[in-house]
C-alpha cells in the first residue's frame, strides 16, 4: 500500500494555489469580456427563427449605393417608456436593428439618439419635424418614438411613430427611407383609372357621390414612385413616363388603347387591373342605382396579341378558398361559404417568382380568370390562382342580389386551377398591325411617327380584379392619435408594390415587406387556455341544461301548489320545499364546478410557468456550475498528477 502524508505547509501551499487560480479565472473573465467588446463589437450571431436582427440582401445592396452620409435621428422618450413595457421592449428592437444598419454601412449611416423629455427643446424639435406624440398623462406629457432621416442635401424623410402593428415592415420602412435619401430621384408611374384611387368622387357619374381620400395603395405607391395621373382620353403616353398602371379601363377611348399598345411595344413595363365585376365600383353608387347593369372592364383587344385574355362576363368561384360569411339576422343568422370572396394562402402563389414568393395571404373579391392565348409567343407565368375546387360563374347571377347559399348549392367544380394574375414577357405583337386604329365613330386614328408593330422585350402584368386594391379588402382602419391609419390584414399591398417594382427593375425592396416579428406568443399556454375554455363551455352548457330542467320541474310544482300565503310568502308543500332546496344545492354545485374548471386552467398554466422558472433560474445555472466544478477538479487532478510525475523523475 502507498500512503500520502500531507503536511501543514502542503495545505498552505494548496490554499495559496487555489486562491491564485480563482483570481486568475476572474481576471481572465474580465479580460475576455473587455477584449470581446472591443474586437467583436460589430459581430452578431442571430439565432431568432426569422433572422430578425439580420439585414436582408436587398438592404445590403441598397446600403452599398450610399455615396454620402445619411443621419438617422431616433427620437425615443426613454424616461417615459419605463412605465410602458411593450414600447420599451420594441424600442430596444428598433435600436438594435438601426445599429446593424450602421455596422453594415461602412460609416455612411450616422445615428443620433434624442430623448424628447416633456417641455424641453428636444420635444419642440420633435414637434417641428412632425413626429406624433402619444399622450400618457393628464399633465400633457407625450411619449415620442419616431425617426428623422436626412442626407447631405437637406432632404428629409420621417417615420412619425413606430407602430408595433407594422413590425413586420420595420426593415422595409427603414430601408425605403435610406433608399429615398440615397437615390432621391423617383421613377414616374403613369396612372390611368376610372376608380378614385388617387382621391376624388367615389363615382364621378353619380351627382350624389361622396368625396373619398386617396386609397392606401396609392399612398404606398406614392412613397416609392412619382405617380402621375393620366387622362383616359390621351392619344400618346408622355415619353418621361417610366411605367404604366391601368385600373378598370371600362370607358377608355380607342385612341388611348392605341397609345397604351405603343407604350408596351417600346418594352416599358405596364400593369393592368381589369375586372368582370368590380364591387368597389358598385358600392360607390347610390343604393337606388346598385341594381343597374354595371359593365366590367377588359383590354382583350390588346391582351390577345400579347399572349392572354380575360374571360369576359365570367367570375371565379372557389369552394375551398371561399371566405366564411354570416347571412341572416338575429336568431335566423348562419355562417356559410361565399365562393366569390376568396382568401388565398401561399400554397396558391408562385414560389419561384420574386413578386409572390414571400407573401402569406391575398384577399380578392369576385375575380375573373386569365386564359393563355393559343398562338402566344410570350412567356406566360402565373403569379397566383384558385384552388382546383373552383368554377366559372356568369356575372348575371350576382348582378342584382348575390345569394351565397344558392351559389354554394349549385356549385360544380371544374377541377382546375384558374389564374387570377399572370406575368407576360418576351415576344409581343401589336394589336395594330393589319388594321389601322380607329375611333369610336370609325374615323381613323393617326399612327405615331415611330409606330411599332412588335417587340421582343414585352413586359406586363395582368390582374383580373380591381377589388384587390380597395382599402376595405386588405386593410383594417384604426384611429392613431386622431389620425386615420390602415393596417394590413393581407399582403395585397405588398403584392401590388412588388409587381410594380419588378416592372421598374427595382427588386431590392421586394423581399423586405413581410419580415418576422419579435413578439413570440406562448403557444403552449394559448393551447392550454383554448382547451380549458372548450371544457368550460361544454361544462357550462351541460350544467345550464340541468338548471333548465330543474326550473321547469319547480314551475310545474308551483302551478299545482296552494296559492295561500303567510306574511307575503307562499306556503310550500314538503315536496316543493325539498325541490327548492335541491335547486339551491344544485346552483352551489354548478358554481363550484365552473370554478374548478377555471382553477384547473390556472393550475396548468402556473405549473408550466413554475417549470420554466425552475429551468431558467435554477437548473441551467446549476448545470453550468457543476460543469465548471468538474472542469476545475479534472484540471486539478491533472496538475497534481503532473507534479507527482515531475517529482518522481527528479
Amino acid at each position: 500500500m502507498i500512503f500520502f502524508k500531507i503536511t501543514k505547509n502542503d495545505k498552505i501551499s494548496s490554499g495559496i494555489e487555489f486562491n491564485a487560480v480563482i483570481v486568475s479565472i476572474v481576471i481572465l473573465f474580465l479580460s475576455i469580456n473587455t477584449l470581446s467588446n472591443q474586437i467583436f463589437s460589430s459581430s452578431r450571431l442571430d439565432l431568432t427563427q426569422n433572422d430578425l436582427f439580420t439585414l436582408n440582401d436587398g438592404t445590403l445592396s441598397i446600403l452599398k449605393t450610399i455615396d454620402e452620409p445619411i443621419t438617422l435621428k431616433l427620437f425615443f422618450s426613454d424616461k417615459l417608456s419605463r412605465n410602458i413595457a411593450p414600447m420599451r421592449e420594441y424600442g430596444q428592437r428598433v435600436r438594435e436593428i438601426i445599429e446593424e444598419y450602421k455596422n453594415k454601412s461602412d460609416g455612411k449611416i450616422i445615428i443620433e439618439r434624442v430623448d424628447p423629455e416633456p417641455f424641453t427643446d428636444n420635444e419642440d424639435l420633435a414637434i417641428l419635424y412632425g413626429l406624433q406624440g402619444m399622450q400618457i398623462s393628464q399633465a400633457g406629457e407625450k411619449f415620442y418614438f419616431g425617426l428623422v432621416a436626412t442626407n447631405s442635401t437637406d432632404d428629409i424623410s420621417i417615420i412619425p411613430f413606430f407602430e408595433q402593428e407594422r413590425e413586420t415592415y420595420l426593415e422595409y420602412d427603414l430601408t425605403r427611407i435610406i433608399n429615398d435619401l440615397a437615390n432621391p430621384k423617383k421613377k414616374k408611374l403613369g396612372l390611368i383609372t376610372t376608380l378614385p384611387i388617387n382621391g376624388g368622387l367615389a363615382y364621378p357619374d353619380a351627382p350624389s357621390s361622396e368625396y373619398v381620400t386617396p386609397w392606401e395603395i396609392y399612398n404606398r405607391l406614392n412613397e416609392i414612385f412619382e405617380v402621375v395621373a393620366l387622362s383616359n382620353e390621351l392619344d400618346r403616353i408622355p415619353d418621361d413616363i417610366d411605367l404604366l398602371m391601368i385600373v378598370h379601363p371600362k370607358d377608355i377611348k380607342f385612341k388611348t388603347r392605341y397609345a397604351i399598345d405603343q407604350f408596351v411595344m417600346k418594352g416599358k413595363g405596364a400593369i393592368f387591373f381589369v375586372d368582370p365585376y368590380s364591387e368597389v365600383q358598385r358600392n360607390a353608387l347610390p343604393i337606388e342605382q346598385r341594381r343597374t347593369y354595371i359593365p366590367g372592364s377588359n383590354l382583350n383587344t390588346l391582351f390577345n396579341n400579347y399572349g392572354a385574355y380575360v374571360e369576359p362576363g365570367m367570375i371565379v368561384g372557389d369552394r375551398l378558398a371561399g371566405r366564411k360569411v354570416t347571412i341572416g339576422r338575429g336568431s335566423n343568422s348562419r355562417i356559410t361559404t361565399y365562393v366569390l370572396w376568396i382568401a388565398l394562402s401561399n400554397e396558391y402563389m408562385n414560389p419561384n417568382n420574386l413578386i409572390t414568393n414571400e407573401l402569406e395571404s391575398i384577399l380578392t373579391n369576385t375575380p375573373g380568370a386569365i386564359i393563355r392565348s393559343e398562338e402566344a409567343e410570350s412567356l406566360f407565368e402565373i403569379l397566383y390562382s384558385s384552388s382546383q375546387d373552383s368554377m366559372l360563374i356568369e356575372r348575371f347571377k350576382i348582378q342584382f342580389r348575390p345569394d351565397p347559399t344558392l351559389l354554394l348549392s349549385e356549385f360544380e367544380p371544374i377541377n382546375k386551377n384558374l389564374p387570377f394574375a399572370v406575368r407576360l414577357s418576351g415576344k409581343f405583337n401589336s394589336a395594330y398591325i393589319e388594321n389601322a386604329p380607329v375611333n369610336e365613330d370609325t374615323s381613323p386614328i393617326p399612327l405615331h411617327k415611330d409606330h411599332l408593330t412588335s417587340t421582343s422585350n414585352g413586359n406586363i402584368i395582368i390582374f383580373a380584379d380591381t377589388d384587390i386594391l380597395a382599402n376595405n379588402t386588405w386593410t383594417q382602419k384604426q384611429d392613431n392619435f386622431g389620425k386615420e391609419t390602415f393596417n394590413p390584414i393581407a399582403d395585397n399591398g405588398s403584392l401590388v408594390i412588388n409587381a410594380v417594382e419588378s416592372l421598374a427593375g427595382g427588386g431590392e425592396l421586394i423581399s423586405l415587406r413581410t419580415r418576422g416579428t419579435a413578439v413570440r406568443p406562448f403557444i403552449i399556454v394559448e393551447e392550454l387556455q383554448k382547451e380549458a375554455e372548450t371544457k368550460y363551455r361544454e361544462t357550462e352548457q351541460s350544467l345550464q341544461e340541468d338548471l333548465r330542467v330543474t326550473e321547469e320541474k319547480l314551475r310545474d310544482l308551483q302551478r299545482g301548489a296552494s296559492i295561500a300565503t303567510q306574511d307575503g310568502a307562499p306556503i310550500l308543500s314538503k315536496e316543493q320545499a325539498d325541490t327548492l332546496q335541491e335547486f339551491k344545492d344544485q346552483i352551489v354545485t354548478i358554481r363550484k364546478k365552473l370554478r374548478d374548471v377555471r382553477r384547473d386552467l390556472r393550475v396548468e398554466i402556473e405549473e408550466l410557468g413554475l417549470k420554466l422558472k425552475i429551468y431558467n433560474i435554477w437548473v441551467m445555472p446549476i448545470l453550468v456550475s457543476i460543469s465548471a466544478i468538474f472542469v476545475f477538479i479534472n484540471r486539478r487532478r491533472r496538475r497534481v498528477k503532473h507534479l507527482a510525475t515531475m517529482r518522481e523523475s527528479n
